[in-house]
């Protein structure tokens, strides 16, 4: 007789009403020996994700819901923990690991869209478009004719006499630097836990932090948000970076003190920054980075693509089916669950 369970959709990116769960409903069929009651009840709150959990089996959530200590020691019926995307910042693994749930995700389904985007956006900040955009659509081409000198705002470096610095060489930084290199960039690597070989291998040079800033021209955010990197590009690493340096993010907005780099870029009008990533999401309406015309923004876009979207959508209502038939799922975010649990390897 199949076994009853009962998996809730907590993000309201796919489990409300408008955007349904066709895709997820496609699936049950490929567990036959579960027999799953699947709905979806977005959550806004730690007491929604308690009230949620008393009869769940399984969560799946994204970026938005704070899954504290707190909620996890209040969900005593929920034995996995899948989460649409990359980041774990919004999950307590430890806690999730000391009461015996299983926290997985799905972290290679967007690496080529977050590295595009990253190249796009690095792409705009030094060719100027959305700044030629902007003014050709007020008028800038009939007042000044066809100089561009008199268009644009500032000058355009070539790239292949240009320092790019990556913060975080992981999946999407390497892809990153995969994209960098055929433009001709000189690459730095930023990254306490990469190795120089892998660096040097990808076509670029291992230097701290501390170095890197000051000697790059664009600098693009890859790094996890963790207690270390909080915070990480705040006020005195933004001046340590040369006047005219760009920033990109499309990693974890906290990254980034977003009021710091307000008044690094309007003390530095000849910066940039692209940002798809910021804290909170979205920055209210009156934020100083909206008024500022060196900011590129993006709405967390840089993972997106119909494809992709399939894809983590799949993997994360796959990998906790895993957990509930009793299984190993391909990732285990907090491996000292397995202290608790008893989970079998998979056998393909």
């Amino acid at each position: 007789m199949a076994k009853p369970v009962t998996v809730v959709v907590t993000s309201d990116r796919y489990g409300s009403e408008t955007s349904g769960m066709e895709l997820e409903r496609g699936l049950l069929s490929g567990f036959p020996d579960l027999d799953i009651t699947l709905r979806g009840e977005p959550a806004e709150s730690e007491d929604d994700l308690i009230r949620i959990g008393q009869d769940a089996d399984a969560l799946l959530v994204s970026t938005r819901e704070a899954v504290t200590r707190r909620v996890i020691e209040n969900i005593p019926n929920v034995k996995v923990i899948s989460r649409y995307g990359v980041g774990l910042d919004n999950v307590d693994l430890d806690a999730a690991a000391d009461v015996g749930i299983v926290v997985t995700h799905y972290p290679g389904y967007c690496t080529s869209e977050v590295a595009d985007h990253a190249m796009a956006l690095l792409l705009a900040v030094n060719r100027r478009i959305v700044e030629m955009d902007r003014d050709l659509h007020s008028g800038a081409w009939t007042r000044f004719g066809s100089a561009t000198g008199g268009i644009l705002r500032g000058p355009i470096p070539p790239l292949r006499q240009s320092t790019l610095g990556i913060v975080g060489f992981g999946r999407i930084g390497q892809a990153v630097a995969d994209r960098a290199r055929p433009f001709g960039l000189t690459l730095l690597v930023a990254d306490p836990y990469a190795s120089p070989d892998v660096v040097e291998a990808n076509g670029g040079a291992l230097v701290p932090l501390d170095d890197l800033l000051p000697h790059a021209d664009l600098v693009t955010l890859h790094a996890p948000l963790t207690p270390e990197t909080r915070g990480l590009i705040n006020a005195e690493r933004l001046a340590s970076m040369k006047p005219d340096a760009s920033i990109i993010n499309t990693a974890r907005g906290p990254i980034i003190d977003l009021d710091a780099l307000a008044v690094h870029l309007e003390k530095n009008p000849g910066a940039r920054a692209a940002l798809d990533v910021v804290y909170p999401e979205p920055l209210a309406s009156d934020h100083p980075l909206y008024q500022l015309p060196n900011v590129i923004h993006t709405p967390h876009a840089a993972y997106y693509s119909e494809q992709s979207v399939i894809t983590v959508r799949t993997e994360t209502f796959n990998e906790a089916m895993a957990v509930l038939q009793g299984t190993l799922p391909r990732t285990v975010a907090n491996p000292g669950v397995l202290d608790k649990v008893s989970l079998t390897a998979r056998t393909a």
